[in-house]
């Protein structure tokens, strides 16, 4: 017997935006945890496994902003545990970027 895995196309066709408020500096409550540094909406990190602390993965090479999934890959759902700093270029837990408010992140 053979088994076929589908995959949902229309995946590409969800838009996502406005999650996080956009401040002057960056998108609002989410900074490096190593230099400050806020990214905006238009910041993009690429799946792509070089040089990261994350196990071994196939990278699938998706352009997107990581903090608009919370760090899911849209491409191939691989959840980033780990997040470099365009500034700084130092690697951090992807949760360790958001700031806490009430206690919570």
């Amino acid at each position: 017997m053979t088994w076929q895995l589908l995959k949902d196309d229309r995946a590409a066709d969800r838009i996502i935006a406005d999650v996080f408020a956009e401040d002057e500096e960056g998108l609002s409550g989410i900074r490096c945890p190593r230099c400050a540094w806020r990214p905006s909406a238009s910041s993009l990190w690429y799946c792509d496994w070089v040089d990261t602390p994350e196990p071994f993965f196939e990278g699938c090479g998706t352009a997107w902003n990581t903090f608009l999934t919370r760090g899911r890959c849209p491409g191939c759902a691989h959840q980033w545990q780990w997040t470099s700093c365009h500034r700084c270029e130092e690697w951090s837990l992807h949760d360790d970027w958001y700031e806490e408010t009430d206690g919570r992140r």
